[in-house]
C-alpha cells in the first residue's frame, strides 16, 4: 500500500515538474526587407529577389573550410558556426534581415491577406450571395 502510494507520487511529481519546462517558441524566421527600394518592390519581384540572394549565399557559404567531424568535432562545429554566420552577414548584405515572427502574428497576417478585397475583388468574388 505504502509502496503503491510512494510509485504514485513520484509519477505525478514527475509529470509536475514536466510540464513546467519550457516548450521551444511557435514560430519562424522569416527574412523581412531592409532597404526602401526592397521593400517597394512587388510581392513577385520581392520573393525573386530573396530566393536569388538566399542560392548566391549559400553557394558562398561553402566555400568557408569545416574540417571532418569524425576528425575533430569542435572544429566541425565552430566551422558549421562560421558558416551560420557568413550566410546571415550575407543575406544582411544583400539587403534582407532575419526576423523571427510568432505564430499568431503569421495567423493575423494570413487573415488580413484574405480580408483585404479591393472594387475589383467584389466583382469577380461577391462575398453576400
Amino acid at each position: 500500500m505504502i509502496k503503491g502510494f510512494l510509485q504514485l507520487l513520484i509519477v505525478i511529481l514527475m509529470f509536475g515538474c514536466s510540464s513546467l519546462q519550457q516548450s521551444e517558441p511557435k514560430g519562424e524566421y522569416r527574412y523581412v526587407p531592409i532597404t526602401d527600394r526592397l521593400k517597394s518592390l512587388p510581392d513577385d519581384e520581392f520573393t525573386s529577389r530573396l530566393r536569388n540572394a538566399s542560392l548566391v549565399c549559400e553557394n558562398e557559404m561553402l566555400t568557408v573550410y569545416v574540417p571532418s567531424r569524425a576528425i575533430d568535432e569542435a572544429g566541425w562545429e565552430a566551422g558549421q558556426n562560421e558558416r551560420r554566420r557568413y550566410f546571415k552577414n550575407c543575406m544582411e548584405l544583400k539587403g534582407f534581415e532575419r526576423k523571427f515572427f510568432s505564430a499568431q502574428a503569421i495567423k493575423r497576417e494570413k487573415t488580413k491577406e484574405m480580408r483585404d478585397f479591393k472594387d475589383e475583388d467584389y466583382i469577380e468574388k461577391p462575398r453576400f450571395y
